[in-house]
Parts: structure tokens; sequence; C-alpha cells
């Protein structure tokens, strides 16, 4: 297997860096650096079988390359599955677990309208059966109810008539009492007072005239006597009239007043009382009638909703579609089932069918979060697909999920952006299909005329990024600053010249040269040695590269460079993420 060289443009100087490499997919780790906010993914080889003695170490050959400038693109990869931009998903709607007693079969291209399942609708036959009796009963109650409620509105207007009725008719008596028994009443006493006043006057001056007649004896005793007595009945009668003047005003007057006035007010408590009877009657009888409807309504509309769940259990294509069975389209491991089939039983909302419309296909493919910030829609990416042998066709960035996904019970701890990338017009005419595993290569930037070398060169030990350099028959350890890397290739800003020769692997026993650290080539990169010998970033300058936090936790340099052996920034990057026993 042989590590990428460089590939110059005679035209443009620029590094050929095309869509992936197998020697790197196969066997490299793949790490996330950032680099002055800049994340990328970084691919490394490990060393061939054949090993170069050291004698070649100033040539170029498959281990070996020089660093130049060159210009190349910022890249990261993303893994997944290709898939329908546009799917419809067909559904268990019934409200109950049944069973499939028809289904067509997977892979077919179903037509609009064309049936793709039938469930089990018996018990649904039963209901509406039972509901079509019951809603029978419940309009003949409903009809009862209504004329129950027409019968007692005009109960009510009848007893309200007749109580209206009494009201008036108390009233007037009252009326006719003060205005015309009373009036004759008092006019009848007042006269007989009156008369009897008169009499008693006519009867005293009478008298009078007797008594002296009788003096000059003109007149007998016995008829002065009857003068007499005719004055005395006299005084009696006009007594007795203001006797009853004085008992009709003071006695029969009140009591026949408060006996008229009883009886209006008796009258008006009795509308009263129909009035609340009624509208209690009234508001029982449309309660009832309420009630009646409400019933029947409920009743219909389960009808209603059962025979629109009995048109569910046939469910047909909306549109024209790829059928691919909903067990395969959510697939678990854990999930034992198998594919979906005639007699399965199927629970509410399940996943029936997918129609994926294949005309417009898209690249489902996940990157880590660390990228997800730098990926943007519009950007282009060149997108493997494994089914094809490998076949690369062009993609565009379509959307990025709102939200990181986390890696599940596997890993915990990763955390993952879902892109979507529509695909060039390349692919129109291929033969792919939804599940297709791809492999997505999408460019975030590019570097343009840096000093490079491939990112096999290059090693870490704790905050020391290396590469080998040629030195005589042997390779030295030299200190380099990274800048953009992308999954191929590493700018160097310090650390290097134009044309050194690099080696793209570890160097084999008696190849290195061991020698501490130089603190020139230290300091050019922003880094020295502190007291106990330990490599340090120079304070109030620009950090290296860091790692992930993973990386970054690596074991520090020795110092001397002879004890520990050098790790490639993927071989690093390979020993942090592996799973860590519990």
């Amino acid at each position: 297997m042989r590590p990428p060289t460089l590939n110059h443009s005679s035209a443009s100087g620029r590094v050929s860096a095309g869509f992936g490499l197998k020697q790197i997919a196969a066997t490299a780790a793949v790490l996330t650096l950032v680099a002055g906010g800049l994340v990328v993914l970084v691919g490394a080889a490990p060393p061939t079988s054949a090993t170069k003695p050291a004698a070649t170490a100033g040539k170029l050959t498959t281990d070996i390359a020089a660093a130049s400038v060159s210009s190349f693109d910022i890249t990261t990869l993303g893994r997944g599955d290709l898939e329908a931009k546009n799917q419809v998903e067909i559904r268990n709607r019934l409200e109950f677990e049944t069973t499939i007693t028809e289904l067509v079969k997977e892979g077919t291209i179903a037509k609009a309208g064309e049936v793709l399942v039938k469930l089990n609708a018996d018990p649904i036959d039963t209901q509406i059966a039972e509901v079509t009796q019951g809603i029978e009963t419940a309009k003949s109650e409903l009809a009862g109810a209504e004329s129950a409620l027409k019968i007692q509105i005009n109960e009510n207007e009848s007893a309200g008539r007749k109580g209206r009725l009494a009201l008036e008719l108390a009233e007037l008596d009252l009326r006719q009492w003060q205005e015309g028994e009373v009036r004759s009443r008092r006019q009848q006493l007042d006269l007989a007072l009156a008369e009897a006043q008169s009499e008693l006057e006519r009867l005293t001056e009478k008298l009078d005239r007797s008594r002296a007649l009788y003096k000059k004896e003109f007149l007998s005793r016995d008829e002065l006597q009857r003068d007499e007595l005719a004055k005395t009945k006299a005084q009696s009668a006009l007594a007795k009239a203001e006797l009853d003047k004085t008992v009709f005003e003071s006695f029969q007057y009140p009591k026949d007043e408060k006996q008229k006035r009883s009886e209006v007010e008796e009258a008006q408590a009795e509308l009263d009382r129909i009035k609340d009877k009624n509208d209690a009657q009234l508001a029982t009888r449309t309660a009832d009638r309420v009630n009646r409807q409400q019933q029947l309504d409920l009743r219909e509309t389960k009808l209603k909703k059962l025979q629109e769940q009995l048109g569910w259990a046939t469910l047909r294509a909306p549109s024209d579609g790829l059928v691919v069975y909903g067990s395969t389209v959510e697939k678990r491991p854990w999930n034992n089932a198998g594919p979906l089939q005639v007699g399965q039983q199927v629970y509410p909302n399940k996943l029936l069918i997918a129609l994926p419309d294949t005309s417009v296909m898209v690249a489902s493919v996940k990157v880590p979060e660390s990228v997800a910030g730098r990926i943007k829609a519009g950007q282009t990416a060149s997108i493997k697909i494994d089914a094809l042998g490998g076949k690369v066709v062009t993609g565009t960035v379509d959307s990025i999920g709102l939200l990181a996904e986390s890696g599940g019970w596997g890993d915990q701890e990763l955390r993952e952006f879902s892109v979507k990338i529509a695909l060039g017009p390349d692919a129109t005419g291929l033969d792919i299909r939804p599940s297709m595993r791809v492999e997505a290569q999408i460019k975030l930037d590019r570097a343009e005329n840096v000093l490079s070398v491939p990112v096999q060169a290059i090693f870490a030990e704790g905050p020391v990024r290396f590469v080998h350099v040629s030195s005589g028959n042997k390779w030295a350890k030299r200190p380099v600053k990274p800048s953009q890397i992308s999954d191929r290739f590493a700018a160097i800003t310090a650390g290097l010249a134009d044309g050194e020769r690099v080696l793209l692997r570890a160097p084999l026993a008696g190849e290195l040269i061991n020698a501490p650290w130089d603190k020139a080539a230290l300091a050019a990169v922003g880094l020295q040695t502190n007291d106990e010998g330990q490599v340090v970033v120079i304070p109030s300058t620009t950090p290296p590269t860091p790692l992930t936090p993973a990386v970054a936790e690596a074991e520090p340099a020795d110092g001397g460079g002879g004890e520990a052996p050098a790790k490639t920034v993927a071989e690093t990057a390979s020993a942090a993420t592996a799973p860590k026993k519990q």
C-alpha cells in the first residue's frame, strides 16, 4: 500500500487532492483537528512493508516526499446512506392492533391509487352494526323529547295566560272596590248622617214650638210628649249615622282594602310561581332534548369515524413510488420480527410502507459536531457510492440538522449532525436506491499557495507536532507548525522549508537520530523546554495546532526523543479514541 505523494500541475501548481485514497480509507484512523478555529478530518497511512534503506534518505520514494508550495482543498468526510428527498409514509391509522390480510411485494413500483396493504377490519364491521342500531334508537328518543318539549311549551303558555288573567281580575276588583263600592258607601253614610242631622234640627224646632203652644194651652200634653219622643228618636238616629261612618272608616274600609290588595298580591305570586314552574319544566324538557341530540350526534360521529377507519383498512398509494417495507426502513439490531408479511400483527401508527420518490435522491451523512458549524448550504461535495463499485458523483449541501444526534448506547459521548447533500446531474441514470451506503467528501475551504506536506508526515508527541527530515543517511525530528489541514495535506507555517524531504512513515530501528529537541527549532514553532525538561508553549505566543481533547491528553514528549516511540497524528488519534475498559 503506497502513501500519497505530491502531484503538481504544470499550469497552476496546485496539489491534486481527489476523493479519498484507498490506503487512507482502509488503514488510517480519523481524527478531528482544530487549527485556529478550522476543523478538518486527518487521515494517516501506516508505513509500507517495503522499507527503504537509510541510504535513500535524500531521494523521493514512496516513503519520502518533499515539502512544496501548493494549493489543496480542505474537506471533511461524512458517512451515511442514500435516501429519497421526498418520501410518503403509509402507516396503520387504525386505533387498534390488527393483522395484515394483503400486502404488495417489496421493491415494486406502485402507481397512484394502487392497493398496497389491506388490514383485517372485522372488528370495525361489528362496531358499525352496533352503532347503526344505536343511532335508530337515539333518533326515536330524540323525536319523543322534541314532542314532549312542544307539549310543555303549550302547557306553559296556557298556565301563563291563566295566571295573568287572575292577576288582572284581582287588580280590576281592587279598582272596582276603591272607585265604586267605597265611594258609594261613603256617600250613603254621609247622606244618612246629613238626613239625621236635618231631622234632628227640624224636630228640635218643632218641639220648641210645641212647648210654647203647650204653655199657652193651645197644645195638649199628649202632643207635646209625642214631639219630645220624636226628637229623642232623631238624636238616636244621628248618633247611629255617626257611628256607622266611624265604623266604616276605622274598620270596614281598612279590612276590605287589605283583603282586596291581598288578592292582587296572591294573584301576582301565583303568576310568578307559574312562570318559575314553566321555566323549570321547560329547562328539563329542553335539556332532555339536547341530551338526546348529543347522544345521536355522538353515535353518528362514531359511525363516521368507524366508516373512516374502515376506509383506512385498505391503504392505497397516494402517488407513484418504490415500495419499501416499514420493517426495512426501521430495521433495528434488536428487532427479530423479520420483514413485513401477511398475517403479521401491527400496532396503531406502525410504519407499513414507505414510498420514496427516487427521482430526487439525497445523501444523508453524519459529520462530527466540531465541523458542523463550518458546513453551509451550497457547498460542493463528492459522493462515493459503495454499491456502485465506489462510483463518485458530485453533490451540493442542501441542509444541515438543527440538533446534534448522540451515538446511542454504543458511544454516548459521540455527537454528530445530519447533513443532506443533493446529488448532482452526473448521478442521473445510475441505478441508485435508498439505503445505499455512501461516503461524502464536503469541501469546506481551500488553501492557496501554501507550503505543504502529506499529513502522513506529521507526528505528535505531547504539544509538539513534528516531521522526520533528512539528515545524511538518517532522519531527524523537526518541530513544525501546521495550520490548514485536509484529509491528505497539511499546510506548514513554521519549521520547514520548501524542498526539504520528509519521511511518510515512522523510522525503523537505526534510521532515527536520537537527540534532544533543538531549542531554536522549538522556538520557531512557539515552544520551549521548562526547568523539568518538558516541552511547553512559550507564553504570549500562538499555541501550536491543538488536537481534540482526547489527543491533547496524550503523553508529553520525553525531551530526549529516544525513549518513547513517536506517533503520527493519526496513530495518536486512534489510541485516544479507542474504547476504554469499564
